[in-house]
């Protein structure tokens, strides 16, 4: 009972805390930095649109909620992630977990991202101190992470996890670093399979670029999944988030999975309130010097699209051997303007 007051307690403070987020006004929309720690890690979780708060059982939630890396005392998972994203930016993930039984569930992973060979035009203020300047035709962009995650059952309805992170990204051959840290939560609820969880990313330090403070892309979640049919033969299972990014309005992520056998998964997810959504100019007054008035602006009707990034359709397939499994999954995301974005997971599970 004392075990299960303070877990209780624990992912109350949690809640508090994410939720805290929710409320703030947003008056910096797009303002934060390092916007590659964005873009999702892992087939499936692109599949399900990222819609991951309550997974468990995964290598792959080190990139999402740590609660969710748990495994059985003893068990071992391996995943490799490629990732072929837009404007031929490369996407790469790896990440090893092992459950130390009962000290927890420890992973390690990290992500490799960048591009060469960017046509420069550069436009940066002179005679700054400390700054080597590059007049070279072209730039690299590069950017990486390496963290460290630990998960934990504190009871059979609780999981509570950390990771640390230190990020790195070098462009034009200036390089910045930061530390962050995630923390989740996840809870069992006791009806069927439904669960609860709740997450904050990218908490940590701002860096600077030429003396500009740029923050993280911090992003508050609350999630809930539940299997509305469930059976050895045939399953569905829906997942939804209710995301808040710092730095842009509250998403709605939903996806959804079927299995077969539980060898054979299809998956499809949707964010909401991201994909096609316009934003307006705000209404000002300009003065027109020509004509010796004040009238409304022409901007005031004019809107622009948030986002392309359409839906994802993904399959997965899982292959067993002795005592050892083969998870390969793939996911294709649509874009409108931008090319189609194809993701691809392998998995081993011992």
């Amino acid at each position: 009972m004392r075990h299960k007051i303070i877990s209780t307690l624990l992912i109350f403070v949690l809640i508090l805390f994410v939720g805290s987020g929710f409320g703030q006004e947003m008056k910096k929309t797009g303002s934060s930095g390092a916007s590659i720690l964005k873009v999702a890690v892992g087939a499936r979780a692109t599949a399900l649109a990222g819609a991951m708060t309550t997974a468990q059982g995964d290598v792959n939630q080190l990139f999402w909620n740590p609660a969710g890396i748990t495994l059985e005392s003893g068990k071992t998972q391996v995943t490799f992630s490629y990732n072929d994203w837009i404007a031929g930016l490369g996407h790469n993930a790896f990440a090893v977990a092992h459950s130390f039984g009962k000290f927890g569930t420890f992973a390690l992973g990290g992500m490799m991202s960048g591009v060469s060979g960017i046509v420069a035009n550069r436009d940066i203020q002179p005679g700054l101190a400390g700054v080597d300047y590059i007049n070279d035709a072209t730039f690299d962009y590069n950017s990486n992470f390496i963290a460290l995650s630990w998960g934990q059952n504190f009871t059979d309805k609780l999981s509570l996890g950390a990771t640390a992170k230190y990020y790195s990204e070098t462009i034009d051959g200036v390089g910045v670093h930061a530390f962050a840290v995630d923390f989740g939560a996840i809870y069992k609820v006791g009806f069927k399979d439904l669960t609860f969880g709740a997450r904050i990313q990218n908490l940590g330090q701002e860096y600077e670029y030429y003396y500009i403070p740029v923050n993280l892309p911090l992003l508050f979640s609350f999630g809930a999944s539940y299997s509305f049919i469930e059976s050895d033969v045939f399953g569905i299972k829906g997942y939804v988030d209710a995301a808040k990014p710092l730095d842009s309005d509250q998403m709605i992520l939903g996806g959804m999975e079927a299995h077969l056998y539980k060898n054979l998964f299809i998956r499809s997810g949707y964010k909401f309130n991201f994909q096609g959504v316009s934003d307006k100019y705000l209404n000002r007054d300009v003065y027109y010097p020509n004509e010796n008035k004040t009238r409304a602006s022409w901007l005031d009707k004019q809107t622009y699209k948030r986002t392309d990034e359409g839906m994802s359709v993904g399959a997965g397939l899982e292959i067993p051997y002795d005592n050892y499994k083969l998870v390969i999954d793939y996911t294709w995301t649509k874009f409108d303007v931008l090319d189609d974005v194809n993701r691809f997971s392998l998995t081993f599970k011992f």
